[in-house]
């Protein structure tokens, strides 16, 4: 357990970067079509990208302060899933993230996190 809270906080860092606002700008200009085809309610990247990550760094707070018995259920239930588990509407995408370097990296240190809380949280 030492370990990951070890890798957690030195994770804590690489989440602080600006969000890939221009990165997801350019996934909705490469999949215009896809993303004209989603409802109103399902066309929000940035704003879910944004949820995703804000669950993970909010967890990762009651972590690091030690108040993981205070982690409401819902936020857990929601941590349990990646990105693209969540929100299916933009599986359309997944395989091709790579193409997007911020966004990427992003996603990757993000879901390195999810993995590791879920060691501690379950």
């Amino acid at each position: 357990m030492e370990n990951i809270i070890k890798r957690l906080t030195d994770l804590k860092n690489k989440l602080d970067k600006p969000f890939p606002y221009r990165d997801t700008d350019k996934i909705q200009e490469d999949y215009r079509t896809e993303f004209f085809n989603l409802s109103e309610e399902d066309d929000c990247l940035t704003g879910d990208f944004n949820t995703y990550c804000m669950n993970i760094s909010g967890t990762l707070s009651y972590v690091l302060t030690g108040k993981t018995n205070k982690i409401p259920k819902s936020q857990i239930e929601f941590l349990q899933m990646s990105f693209f588990d969540f929100f299916k509407q933009y599986k359309f995408f997944e395989h091709k993230i790579s193409d997007y370097q911020d966004f990427f990296e992003e996603y990757n240190n993000f879901e390195e996190t999810r993995k590791l809380l879920l060691k501690v949280v379950e």
